[in-house]
C-alpha cells in the first residue's frame, strides 16, 4: 500500500501563518534525542463496500476493522512514545504521538446516585502526522475502544470512531469532516464584549513556539442523561467520550501555550433537570442547579432539540461568578456516522470564550477593532461596531477555533490552525492575570461557597452565615459597594458580624477558602444594605446609587420596616431595568414570602406602594441578568400620617378627611401643581394640575378601598394615602 507522509519544510512552518507548533516541537526534540517511537497498527482497511446510509451522511469514507489486541495493548501499557499507521483513501497517514496526562491533581467524577465513581484511565495521545509541523492528533485508546482526529490542511479534521451500532466493538470509519454532507449549524450565543475592553490592545504576535502559560485553568464537566444514554447508558463509555473530548480540546489549547486540566465529572444516570428552548434557557438552569463546582471554569455538556448550539455567561469568566457555559452536542452520531470532532469544535469554542476571546469576525482585533476574518459577517452574523468585512480563509487554509467559517461553504474549521494568533495571545495574557488559578494544576483552591444568608440587620451591622460544602478555614471581607475588599480577616466558624456600617448603605461581602500564597481564590460577592429610620424619611436606589448603573447578575433584597407604629410608603421617581430581562418585586410584607404587589421591569414607574401588612413593611427583589445593565432607580421612603424630613417635603403640609367620601383637601405653605392618584395597584387613576397652596380632589367615583396620593410643585414632593369609603 502507497504511504503518505507529509513533510514540510521548518522554514515554511516558520512563516505560516497560523504557526503555532508547539506541539510539534515536543515530537521534534523527542526524535532528535533519539527518543523510540514504538510502531502499531491498529486499524486495517476492510474491502466492504461503504452502505447507502453512510455514503448519505458523508462521502470518501473508509471502513476499517480494529485489532483489538493493538488497543489494549495500548491501553494497558501506556507507552511514552508511540507512531501509529491510519488507513485512508489509497494509502497511510502516519502519526507520531507522546503519551500525555489530561487530568488534574484529584481527579474525580461524580453522577446523581453515587460520588467517586471508580473507572479505569485510558492512555492520551496527541502528536502530529510525522514530518509535518503544520499538523496536530489527538489520540485515546481503551480496553475496549479507540478514537482520535489528525488535522492538516490537505484533509482538514480527519475523524477515526466506531460506527455506531449496538454492541459494536470492532467495526470504525475513517473519514474527514470537510466530507460530511450534513451541515454544522453551531451559533455560539456568546455576549457581545465591548469594543473599549480590547481598544489598547495591539495585534502582536503569539507567544513563541513552546512558551506555556504561567497558570492553568481546570475544568468540570456536567454530562446529561441523554450524553449518558447514547453511551449505553455505561457509565464507563460516558467517561471515556468524556476524557477523549477532553484530550482533544486540550491538545488545541495545548498547542497555543494553554494549560488546561480536567478537574472534575458529573453525570446524570437518570432524567437531568434541564429543558428548555434556547442555549440561554440551559445556561441559566445550569447555573441555578450548580452555582459552585469543582474547577475553575464549568461546562453542561447536552443533546438538546432545536441545535441550540452553545453559549458562555461572558467573555473572560476567570475567577468571577460568570466562569460557566453550555454546550449542545447536538448528536454524539448521525445515523452510524460518529461526529466526534463537532463536539469538540463546540466546547473549545465556548471555554475560549470563558479564557477570554470574542469571536474572529467581531470588531475587537488588530489594535483598531477590526476584524481577523469574515466569516460571520458573510453569512449574517454582525458583532461590534461596524467594521469592514474581514478576509475569508482559503479552502485549504480553514477558519479558527473562535470563528463562525464553519457556517462557509468549502471552508470549514481547521484544527491545525488552533486559535489564531490573536485570540491565543489574548487568552494567554488574561490566564496569566488570573490569580485564582494555580500555577501547576495541583495546588488548586476552588471557592465552594454555594449561598449567604443576612440573618440580622441594623443600621450599623450585619449578621452573615454562609453554606459551604467544605469545613474551612476561610478568609471574609466587607467593603462599600464601590470599594474593594482589602479586610481579609481568617474565621473558623461559618458566620461573621460586620460592624461600624452607615446607616441606608449598600455593602458587600465575600468568604474565600485560605489558599496557597500564589493563588487569590475567586470569591462570589453578597450585596446587601443596612437599614435606617424610614420614618424620617430616606431614599432607595438601586446599588449603582442616583447616577450609576446597577452591575450583571445582582440579586438584591431589602425590606423597610417603620420604625413606628404606621405603614412604610415607597414612591419611585425614576425606574429604569432591562426590559423582560431585570426584575423588581414588590411584596407586601416582610419577606418574600408575603403576598406579591407586582413585578416591574422596562421604564414605567411603578407604585406607589403603601403596606397593609401587620408590622407595616414592604420587601423588594431585585435580579438581573448576565448581560445589559441600566440606570435602575430612585424612590422615596416615608411612612402613612408622617411628614417627611427630607429636602424635598412640603412645608406645613397636611391633608384631610381621612378616610374620605368625596373630597380630599391639600394644604401645605407652599404652592401644590400637580396631584397623581393611584390604586393599590400601582396604577395611575387620575392626574390633576392645580396652582395654588390649598387644592382639593374629588374621589367620589371611586370604588371603596386605598388609595395613594402623590403631590407635587417641581420641586417639593408629598406621599400620603387615603381611604375611600
Amino acid at each position: 500500500m502507497k504511504k503518505f507522509i507529509f513533510i514540510i519544510a521548518l522554514f515554511l512552518s516558520a512563516i505560516s501563518f497560523y504557526g503555532q507548533n508547539r506541539i510539534a516541537r515536543k515530537v521534534q526534540t523527542l526524535n532528535s534525542e533519539k527518543a523510540a517511537f514504538i510502531k502499531f497498527t491498529p486499524l486495517i482497511a476492510t474491502t466492504t463496500p461503504v452502505d447507502n446510509t453512510i455514503q448519505k451522511t458523508v462521502n470518501n469514507a473508509l471502513l476499517a476493522t480494529v485489532n483489538k489486541s493493538v488497543i489494549e495493548n495500548i491501553a494497558n501499557n501506556r507507552y511514552e512514545n508511540i507512531e501509529l499507521d491510519i488507513p485512508y483513501s489509497e494509502g497511510t497517514i502516519t502519526v507520531q504521538l507522546y503519551r500525555v496526562d489530561i487530568l488534574a491533581e484529584g481527579f474525580h467524577t461524580d453522577t446523581d446516585k453515587q460520588n467517586n465513581v471508580p473507572f479505569n484511565k485510558g492512555s492520551y495521545y496527541r502528536g502530529i502526522i510525522k514530518g509535518d509541523a503544520t499538523t496536530v492528533t489527538s489520540f485515546n485508546f481503551f480496553n475496549n475502544e479507540m478514537n482520535g482526529i489528525i488535522s492538516s490542511n490537505s484533509i482538514n479534521n480527519l475523524v477515526i470512531g466506531k460506527l455506531h451500532k449496538t454492541g459494536n466493538l470492532t467495526d470504525y470509519i475513517i473519514y474527514s469532516d470537510a466530507d460530511l454532507n450534513i451541515s454544522n449549524t453551531f451559533i455560539c450565543n456568546a455576549p457581545e464584549p465591548k469594543a473599549e475592553q480590547f481598544s489598547g490592545q495591539q495585534r502582536g504576535a503569539q507567544s513563541p513556539a513552546g512558551t506555556l502559560s504561567d497558570r492553568c485553568v481546570t475544568m468540570y464537566f456536567e454530562i446529561d442523561n441523554d450524553i449518558y444514554l447514547e453511551n449505553e447508558s455505561s457509565e464507563e463509555l460516558t467517561i471515556n467520550w468524556m476524557t477523549s473530548v477532553f484530550n482533544n480540546v486540550q491538545t488545541l489549547f495545548d498547542n497555543d501555550g494553554i494549560t488546561i486540566a480536567l478537574k472534575s465529572l458529573y453525570i446524570w444516570t437518570e432524567q437531568d433537570p434541564y429543558e428548555g428552548e434556547s442555549s440561554f434557557a440551559y445556561l441559566n438552569q445550569f447555573n441555578q442547579v450548580r452555582p459552585v463546582f469543582d474547577g475553575d471554569v464549568g461546562q453542561l455538556v447536552g443533546i438538546d432539540p432545536g441545535g441550540l448550539g452553545g453559549v458562555a455567561a461572558t467573555i473572560d469568566g476567570l475567577c468571577s461568578n460568570t466562569n460557566y457555559s453550555y454546550s449542545d452536542v447536538n448528536s454524539l452520531n448521525f445515523q452510524e456516522v460518529p461526529l466526534f470532532s463537532w463536539a469538540v469544535q463546540v466546547i473549545t469554542h465556548e471555554f475560549g470564550h470563558l479564557l477570554g476571546s470574542p469571536h474572529t469576525h467581531g470588531c475587537y482585533w488588530n489594535g483598531n477593532n477590526t476584524s481577523i476574518d469574515g466569516c460571520g459577517t458573510s453569512v449574517g452574523i454582525t458583532e461590534g461596531s461596524g467594521c469592514e468585512e474581514g478576509p475569508i480563509p482559503g479552502q485549504l487554509d480553514g477558519g479558527t477555533i473562535m470563528s463562525y467559517c464553519h457556517l462557509v461553504p468549502d471552508v470549514g474549521i481547521n484544527f491545525a490552525n488552533g486559535f489564531g494568533a490573536q485570540p491565543a495571545q489574548r487568552i494567554i495574557d488574561n490566564v496569566n492575570s488570573s490569580a485564582c488559578l494555580s500555577t501547576d494544576c495541583i495546588n488548586t483552591c476552588i471557592n465552594t461557597v454555594a449561598s449567604y444568608t443576612i440573618t440580622e440587620t441594623t443600621d450599623t451591622t450585619a449578621i452573615i452565615v454562609w453554606t459551604d460544602e467544605s469545613e474551612g478555614p476561610w478568609e471574609v471581607a466587607f467593603a462599600d459597594i464601590n470599594g474593594d475588599f482589602t479586610n481579609w480577616q481568617p474565621i473558623d466558624v461559618n458566620t461573621f458580624t460586620a460592624t461600624a456600617l452607615d446607616p441606608n448603605t449598600y455593602y458587600k461581602f465575600s468568604v474565600r477558602p485560605v489558599c496557597p500564597e500564589s493563588t487569590a481564590p475567586a470569591n462570589e460577592q453578597l450585596v446587601f444594605a443596612t437599614t435606617d429610620d424610614y420614618c424620617l424619611g430616606t431614599t432607595f436606589t438601586d446599588t449603582g446609587d442616583i447616577d450609576g448603573n446597577y452591575s450583571n447578575r445582582e440579586t438584591l433584597t431589602r425590606t423597610f420596616i417603620p420604625t413606628e407604629d404606621t405603614n412604610i410608603i415607597v414612591t419611585f421617581t425614576e425606574f429604569d431595568l432591562e426590559a423582560n430581562f431585570d426584575f423588581l418585586s414588590v411584596y407586601d410584607g416582610a419577606n418574600a414570602d408575603a403576598p406579591l404587589l407586582g413585578t416591574f421591569s422596562g421604564n414605567t414607574i411603578p407604585g406607589p406602594f403603601e403596606s397593609t401588612a401587620e408590622d407595616g413593611s414592604l420587601t423588594f427583589v431585585f435580579t438581573s441578568d448576565s448581560f445589559l445593565t441600566r440606570t435602575g432607580w430612585n424612590a422615596d421612603v416615608t411612612c402613612a400620617g408622617i411628614a417627611s424630613v427630607t429636602d424635598n417635603a412640603f412645608t406645613d403640609f397636611s391633608y384631610y378627611p381621612n378616610p374620605a367620601n368625596d373630597v380630599v383637601n391639600i394644604t401645605s405653605a407652599e404652592n401644590i401643581t400637580d396631584i397623581w392618584v393611584y390604586n393599590v395597584a400601582g396604577q395611575l387613576l387620575l392626574h390633576n394640575t392645580a396652582n395654588s397652596n390649598n387644592t382639593s380632589t374629588n374621589i367620589a367615583s371611586f370604588a371603596k378601598g386605598v388609595y395613594f396620593f402623590k403631590v407635587a410643585n417641581g420641586t417639593k414632593e408629598a406621599n400620603f394615602r387615603i381611604i375611600k369609603q
